[in-house]
């Protein structure tokens, strides 16, 4: 299969960041697969600022371009079908004229059952088109003083509607109401999925 896909045993760069644990071990899970599939893989676990910095680069590998870089998204980042994460303006820039059809085709849609069906049709073109390989998900965990209430639960801490002993509070730096000594936790609702991005 990959020699019918024009692979003939050139290396691929794969770009992790060291610094961030999911991404590095994704790293390296990526690149043992690559090379049980039979590629040859010049994984560059860099820091998150060299990947950030080197992932706009369209030039060549080798000239400072790559083929594949391990990033995530937070579950609400697809809260919509027309997310970013299937389009042309992030690094790796997927082209596809079937999923950016499918997308306008969403936005013109009248009824629900509508976008739900170009939503379907949506995510086969997206999964067709491989612009990225989903390699896991993970959940977050937050932990709040136990006289810290009216925490609302999301993609991330949010930082209104929170009283300390019935009194509310207000956002100042330096404040401390995240305490690891003494909490009760609950499962934020960031819903973290690790991927490989795929450049076109």
């Amino acid at each position: 299969m990959l020699a019918e896909s024009g692979y003939v045993g050139q290396p691929v760069r794969l770009m992790a960041a060291q610094d961030i644990a999911s991404h590095k071990a994704w790293g390296d899970i990526a690149t043992g697969l690559l090379a049980r599939l039979g590629m040859k893989v010049d994984f560059a676990a860099v820091d998150w600022g060299t990947l950030v910095a080197q992932a706009p680069q369209k030039s060549p590998p080798g000239q400072g371009g790559w083929q594949m870089m391990v990033t995530a998204f937070s579950g609400s980042d697809s809260i919509d079908p027309t997310n970013r994460n299937i389009r042309a303006n992030v690094p790796g820039w997927p082209s596809s004229p079937q999923v950016e059809s499918e997308i306008a085709a969403w936005f013109d849609s009248k009824t629900l059952d509508e976008e739900k069906e170009i939503a379907r049709r949506l995510n086969k073109a997206a999964l067709d088109h491989v612009v990225y390989a989903p390699l896991g998900h993970f959940y977050r965990y937050q932990a709040w003083r136990k006289n810290v209430t009216g925490i609302a639960q999301g993609p991330l801490p949010f930082l209104w509607g929170r009283e300390q002993d019935g009194l509310e509070l207000e956002r100042q730096a330096g404040e401390n109401i995240m305490d690891r000594r003494s909490f009760r936790g609950h499962q934020g609702g960031n819903d973290p999925r690790g991927l490989l991005r795929v450049r076109d």
